[in-house]
Order: C-alpha cells, then sequence, then structure tokens
C-alpha cells in the first residue's frame, strides 16, 4: 500500500513538472538555480552603426535578477536602501555614478561602450579590409612602366610577377589570407578565390590584416614598423581591441591590467608623436578617438607633476618639427649686418618672436664670433697661438692637486641640484593658465 502511494506520488510529480515545463511559466519562487535552462534559447540581435541587424548565435545566460540589475544600472541615481531577495542585508545607496565596478580606463574614465568612430573600426576590421583606391593610384604613379605591363596582360597566364613592387613585405598583401596577392589568384577556380578571400578570415587574420593597413599608412618606408606613427597607430588599435573584448568580459580581470599597460604605452608613444609629427598625431587621435587617453589624470599633475618633462625626458625637449610651424630665422641677430634680433624679425616680416634674455644673448654673440675672433688670431700672430697652445697643453697636465669642490663631482650640476642654484623656474608669468 505505501508502495503504491509513493509511487503514484512521484508519478504525479513528474506529470507536474512536464505540465510546467510545457507551460513555457517559470516558477522563480521555489528555484533559483535553474532557471538559465529556459533563457538558453534568447538569440542576441545587435544593430550596427549602419543599421544593418546582426543575429548571434551564441547561447545568453541570464539570471532571475538580471532584470532588475540592468534597470537599476540605467537608474540616474537610485538614492533608495535597495533589498535583493537573495542578499541578507539591504544595500545603502551609492551616492555617485556610474558604478564603482564600471569598465574604466587608464585615468578612471567610464567607458560603457565603444565610442562611434571606434564602433565603425571595429566593424570595418571584423567585416574585412577595405582597400582604399589610393593604393592602385600611388602604384601607378610610382611604377608607370609596370603598371602599364600590367594592364596589357590582362587576362593572359602572367609568366613573371610584374605586380612585386606593389608589395615589398608580405604584410603589405593583406587583402586576401595568408598575404597572398590578388594577382597571383588570377586564372583559378572560383572556389580556391572564395577560400582565400577576406569573407573566410578569422578574426584573428582580420585584426592583423587591418594592423597592417594602418602600418602601411603611417610608415615612412616600407619596412618601417618602429617610427613614432607607426608605433602609437599599432597601440591605438591593440586598445581598441582590448577594450571590445572587456565589453563582452567584463570580469576579465588580466586583460584589465593588459589594457592599462597598453594605454600607458599608447599616451607615450602619442606625447612622442605630438613632438616629431603633429599632423599625424591629430590623424591618430580623430581616427581612433584616442582622446580620453591624452588627458592628465589630474590637473595637479598637469600643472605640477611629471607630465611636461615627459618631453624632454624622451629627448624632444626641443622637436624636429618647430621650423615648420615657427620661422627660426627671428630668434637671432645678424652678425654682418648688425641688426639686433628684433630688427631681423621686423625685416622677415615675423611678429611672434620674443625678446632674448641677457644668457641667451652672450651665448649667440660669443658662438657667432668666437672662431671669427680665433682666426683672426692664427693669421694674424701665429706664434703668439702656438704658445697658447703649448702653455694650455702643459697647464693641463701640470697640475699638483686637482681642486675638488662640489659641482665638478656631478655630472650635471644644474639639473641634478635645481634648488642650489636660487633660480625659480616659473611655467607660466601668472596663475591665468596662459603664456603672458
Amino acid at each position: 500500500f505505501f508502495f503504491d502511494n509513493k509511487m503514484m506520488l512521484r508519478g504525479s510529480q513528474l506529470l507536474r513538472q512536464q505540465f510546467r515545463k510545457q507551460k513555457g511559466k517559470v516558477d522563480l519562487k521555489t528555484s533559483f538555480t535553474r532557471t538559465t535552462a529556459f533563457n538558453r534559447s534568447s538569440k542576441e540581435r545587435l544593430m550596427t552603426s549602419d543599421g544593418d541587424l546582426v543575429l548571434g548565435r551564441g547561447k545568453i545566460r541570464k539570471r532571475a535578477h538580471d532584470v532588475l540589475k540592468q534597470e537599476i544600472s540605467e537608474m540616474e541615481h537610485p538614492a533608495i536602501w535597495m533589498w535583493y531577495p537573495w542578499r541578507k542585508n539591504p544595500e545603502p545607496p551609492q551616492p555617485f555614478f556610474p558604478q564603482r565596478r564600471a569598465l574604466k580606463n587608464l585615468h578612471g574614465a567610464v567607458y560603457s561602450e565603444l565610442s562611434p568612430m571606434q564602433r565603425k573600426r571595429q566593424e570595418e576590421m571584423l567585416f574585412g579590409i577595405n582597400l582604399d583606391e589610393s593604393r592602385q593610384t600611388n602604384f601607378e604613379q610610382k611604377h608607370p612602366f609596370m603598371s602599364s605591363v600590367l594592364k596589357s596582360m590582362e587576362g593572359k597566364p602572367k609568366g613573371f610577377p610584374f605586380w612585386y613592387k606593389k608589395y615589398p613585405t608580405r604584410h603589405h598583401a593583406y587583402e586576401n589570407r595568408f598575404n597572398i596577392p590578388a594577382e597571383m589568384l588570377d586564372g583559378y577556380p572560383e572556389h580556391v578565390k572564395k577560400a582565400v578571400s577576406k569573407q573566410m578570415m578569422t578574426v584573428r587574420e582580420k585584426r592583423l590584416a587591418q594592423e597592417a593597413k594602418y602600418t602601411e599608412r603611417y610608415a615612412k618606408h616600407d619596412f618601417d614598423t618602429t617610427s613614432h606613427a607607426v608605433v602609437a597607430v599599432r597601440r591605438a588599435l591593440a586598445c581598441r581591441n582590448m577594450r571590445n573584448h572587456l565589453l563582452t568580459h567584463p570580469h576579465n580581470n588580466v586583460v584589465k591590467t593588459l589594457l592599462g599597460r597598453k594605454e600607458h604605452s599608447l599616451k607615450r608613444a602619442l606625447r612622442k608623436l605630438r613632438k616629431v609629427d603633429f599632423a599625424a598625431y591629430w590623424d591618430i587621435i580623430r581616427d581612433h578617438d584616442v582622446q580620453d587617453m591624452i588627458q592628465p589624470p589630474n590637473a595637479v599633475s598637469y600643472r605640477w607633476g611629471g607630465y611636461w618633462m615627459y618631453d624632454w625626458n624622451a629627448g624632444l625637449g626641443i622637436s624636429t618639427n618647430i621650423s615648420d610651424f615657427m620661422d627660426p630665422r627671428g630668434l637671432n641677430g645678424c652678425v654682418e649686418t648688425g641688426r639686433s634680433r628684433s630688427e631681423v624679425a621686423r625685416d622677415l616680416g615675423l611678429t611672434v618672436t620674443r625678446p632674448l634674455l641677457p644668457h641667451e644673448k652672450k651665448q649667440l654673440e660669443l658662438t657667432s664670433t668666437y672662431y671669427e675672433k680665433l682666426a683672426k688670431f692664427k693669421a694674424e700672430q701665429p706664434e703668439a697661438a702656438r704658445q697658447q697652445e703649448r702653455q694650455r697643453f702643459i697647464r693641463k697636465f701640470s697640475g699638483m692637486f686637482v681642486k675638488m669642490n662640489r659641482k665638478a663631482s656631478v655630472a650635471d650640476f644644474p639639473s641634478k641640484h635645481r634648488r642650489l642654484l636660487g633660480v625659480k623656474v616659473l611655467r607660466w608669468k601668472s596663475k591665468r593658465h596662459g603664456p603672458s
């Protein structure tokens, strides 16, 4: 009797479970663990910035409280004590927005998704590489003979690769898989062309292709991988890829660390590039939208910290590009005509030069006249010049004691012991944050 009763109870339980499954209703009061199974078939739908709808085939796993959490995160400022049923205590109101665990960049600026420019680049990467027309036209301008030969041989089998100058390295052939140039595929059947086309590229191949494309755009010569612009643009692409990865895997803390390091090095590369090639610097910032990277962490370190010292330490205190923006001829007086600096600037029509400081004047005068004076002295009194050289030579080695002082013991004393010089160095003349 008891056995039959148990069997009956178990059977009714099974029926009830099956009925519940059929209805598609989930009893959230009782089971928290298995609710994901009901949501697994829901598909992800993404709208790209061009308005295309992309359907994902992945299975999204949700928990019961996901909807609630999403609503809370969308609220601007929930100033209430929230109690979640699965927590022990209510949570105090958080008086700040965005949340503490939001994704942040190096300086703590929050990003909840890619910016429109970055999204566009990401889609371009995932779709494949769009070849610019400039590639073909540049090739035609540089090598007109080869391009004419190529055009004349259209459709016939080519014995010699007349296009070899188009691809100096294998990285220059990025429109197909495995770095196969498009010209090599002429005469192959369609299925072979499709197999190596950009539709079949893996995500990694697309990423490398995009990197090659931007490297080619900014490279100084064909084998250039180390110039400032190339380094900066490659780091910008890497940052964007890592950031995109973090948007889908927000708990991957290793990648967060790597992203912070990469952003730091990108910032440094951009600071270098700014002093070396200003136009390329702004091009990269505009194309890849890395404005938030080049910001100083805060106003204090911007004014008093090492932010401005970086250029000097990188050996870029005087930028190589400055003569493109400012005419250096108005900085000195003229030895031949005896004009002052301001007169030279006036005669050149320059208005943006400052009066020189006294030590700058003295130095310029000395350097401009020293060798003239020396040559004149040697020509007019050769014996006296030789005598002077002999005296100096002997004096160099005949010192009985080396005079010891602190200044001689320290290389580059003024930069080492700045405070002892008694000169106050001010960045601006006033607190107005302006050069005047």
